[in-house]
């Protein structure tokens, strides 16, 4: 040992120590099989880090950053003494090392802490020396608010996001108690933001019925949990302004990708929390939503038997009709509500070429096309409607046993068989008032024609103008990737008005998952009846049309909404649909991990051979150790810091896999084949 080593360790026999778990070689961070070469090496790499390296030491205080310098000096001053080397090693135990130090010292060990990444016992320290009222308060600050958001991010990559999102909200709180350090604040509200929706996902799939587990953690009441979920997610409906506004919520997700992301949650909510949700989105009002409540309104009318939610549903698509082609679902509706005659004017005002085929083929000698209205509605209910709920899945249901309950006879009975339409919206065509759809559903209807031979419906009308081009659909959601992000749709234009905002995405929710309904025909003839009606329509509307550009030339246009700008870094793990992180890709090499890039090979040479670890850090458990010349398959690359820029993830034949170090400072370990 050196004669200042010697020295310092004279006066802090008179100081108070604490002994903490760290040792000589974790100070350096080396193997204790490091030569001397290695430890010098090691020594003035740690004593004078390169200026990239030395920004995690930015917010330590000066004595703190010097309490470091004289740790790393002391422990190579030991190492690099044979005989004192061979004396420590033989005092230390490798399971459970620690390391007398003096008590102004302590700051110094933070910063170790924090750069060999032992946040557990660095936050553990820091706890340990704001209680004890330790002068570096500080420094114990800092370094307990980067132990927890590095904790957190470590959760959070292994899944565990409600772990993950409780050390970054103390790390959060702890901050702003002390108001200090407000980037490392700023950097915390980023990853909670971009957490939550992982968070909702995941408490949302919980199953109410069992104890539940997520990642390492047991909720001790799962019900909780999901209420906790959904409180998230209006929150996050808050913030934005709704399903399509643009407000910054944190989450870096763009208007296309948020609503890819509540397609992807609502399938995790049942049909109650599905209509106090959208209900309520759609007030404020939201186009998305008002067309995601009817569907939760026709499935709880349908399901449940109880017509006066069709009825409303009937509301929010007479709203919707005015920008929407929406009539199949009206026609769905003035079904189940047994008016028959309007389902079939609704049907033949509809676009929706693929649906009508299926109508038309299903109802072959019939004198009309209400047989395969029939069957489609039910198709309609079991295979896009009932899936997009929690618990539905596999819901079984039938317009038989609809119309057969008392109640819904009951009610329809007591219903005018027509309502005018809603204040501020269009009138639908106008028809003749229709018996109640009859006991057997599907068959002919028990009307006069039934006296006469049964003949084939007319065809639905192919002429007339065609219609308007197809929004384009929307795609899954997709997988957060790591060196990738999400995808975001190019905004080369601007972001359209609300109203043609709410307009596209209605159609795309519409036409997702409605296979049968992806193609759109022409637009139907108009019969010949109603053709003087047509003439004085077309009038009136055209002086509507002059009053609405008299009225433009005094009125100001609304100013345009400003494109967000929305900056999406990359969460550390993908979800897949139920929930739980999926695997990742290799992310893009960059900087020292550019020399590794398409390794597939390496061979060993070092001259004592490497250790072979179980995690990718030097304190990790040595599971094997491969000898000079080993050739080893390569199946992963990391970074590393500080001592060890990479590390290789290895397997060999015959024996356990594990990390290994390609290099220790400059000197190569490893060469690639």
């Amino acid at each position: 040992m050196s004669k200042d080593a010697l020295t310092r360790a004279g006066k802090r026999t008179k100081a108070m120590t604490v002994r903490v778990p760290l040792d000589y070689y974790r100070v350096l961070m080396l193997s204790p099989r490091a030569d001397e070469h290695q430890i010098e090496q090691a020594y003035r790499e740690r004593l004078d880090p390169k200026p990239g390296e030395r920004s995690w030491l930015l917010g330590f205080s000066p004595q703190a950053v010097e309490a470091r310098a004289q740790l790393i000096q002391e422990a190579a001053s030991v190492l690099l003494n044979p005989e004192a080397r061979q004396n420590y090693d033989e005092h230390l135990t490798p399971a459970d090392p620690t390391l007398t130090v003096e008590e102004p010292l302590l700051p110094g060990v933070l910063c170790l802490y924090c750069e060999v990444g032992e946040y557990q016992a660095a936050l553990d320290l820091a706890q340990q020396m704001l209680e004890q009222g330790h002068p570096a308060r500080s420094d114990a600050i800092l370094a307990r608010a980067i132990a927890r958001l590095e904790l957190g991010r470590e959760a959070w990559q292994q899944g565990s996001y409600e772990e993950a999102a409780r050390s970054l909200q103390a790390g959060l709180a702890e901050l702003e108690e002390y108001q200090a350090f407000p980037q490392l604040q700023a950097e915390l509200r980023l990853d909670l933001g971009k957490l939550r929706p992982y968070r909702i996902l995941q408490l949302l799939s919980l199953e109410t019925s069992a104890p539940a587990q997520i990642g390492k953690e047991a909720l001790a009441d799962p019900v909780l949990a999901r209420q906790q979920g959904l409180a998230l997610l209006k929150a996050m409906l808050d913030e934005r302004g709704g399903i399509e506004g643009s407000g910054q919520d944190g989450s870096g997700l763009s208007t296309e990708d948020f609503l890819r992301f509540i397609q992807r949650v609502r399938r995790h909510l049942t049909l109650q929390e599905q209509q106090e949700l959208f209900e309520r989105e759609a007030e404020r009002p939201s186009l998305v939503a008002a067309y995601l409540a009817v569907q939760v309104l026709l499935a709880a009318g349908y399901l449940e038997k109880r017509p006066a939610l069709v009825r409303r549903a009937r509301g929010y698509l007479a709203r919707l009709a005015q920008r929407q082609d929406v009539h199949l679902e009206q026609a769905i509706c003035s079904l189940l509500l047994g008016q028959t005659e309007e389902a079939l004017d609704h049907l033949r005002s509809s676009q929706e070429t693929e649906a009508l085929q299926f109508i038309e083929e299903h109802s072959a000698g019939s004198p009309d096309h209400l047989p395969g209205l029939c069957r489609f509605t039910e198709r309609w209910f079991q295979e896009e409607v009932f899936p997009e709920f929690r618990g539905l899945e596999t819901a079984q249901a039938t317009l038989q046993a609809y119309f057969d309950n008392p109640q819904v006879q009951a009610y329809l009975d007591e219903m005018p068989s027509r309502e005018s339409s809603p204040a501020g919206t269009l009138s639908p065509p106008s028809f003749h008032p229709a018996p109640h759809l009859p006991a057997m559903v599907g068959g002919p209807r028990l009307t006069e024609q039934t006296q006469e031979s049964p003949r084939p419906p007319a065809p639905f009308p192919r002429g007339g103008t065609a219609p308007p081009p197809e929004p384009p659909r929307m795609s899954d959601l997709p997988a957060y990737r790591r060196g990738e992000g999400p995808a975001k749709p190019p905004f080369e234009e601007g972001i359209p008005h609300a109203h043609e905002w709410g307009s596209q995405e209605v159609e795309r929710y519409r036409r997702s998952r409605l296979g049968s309904r992806r193609g759109r025909g022409e637009r139907p003839a108009i019969p010949l009846g109603i053709g003087l009606a047509g003439v004085v329509g077309v009038g009136i509307l055209s002086l509507l049309v002059i009053w609405q550009m008299l009225r433009s030339l005094f009125t100001p246009p609304a100013p345009p909404l400003e494109q967000p700008q929305v900056q999406l870094e990359q969460p550390p793990v993908a979800i897949d649909a139920s929930g739980q992180p999926e695997p990742t890709p290799e992310p893009e090499l960059t900087g020292p991990l550019a020399e590794w890039r398409g390794v597939r090979q390496v061979r060993v040479i070092a001259n004592e051979g490497i250790n072979i670890r179980q995690q990718p850090s030097l304190t990790g458990a040595i599971v094997g150790a491969a000898p000079r010349q080993a050739l080893l398959r390569v199946v992963e690359v990391q970074a590393g810091e500080g001592q060890v820029p990479v590390w290789l993830r290895v397997e060999r034949e015959g024996a356990p896999g594990g990390w290994v170090a390609a290099q220790s400072g400059s000197t190569r370990l490893v060469e690639r084949l």
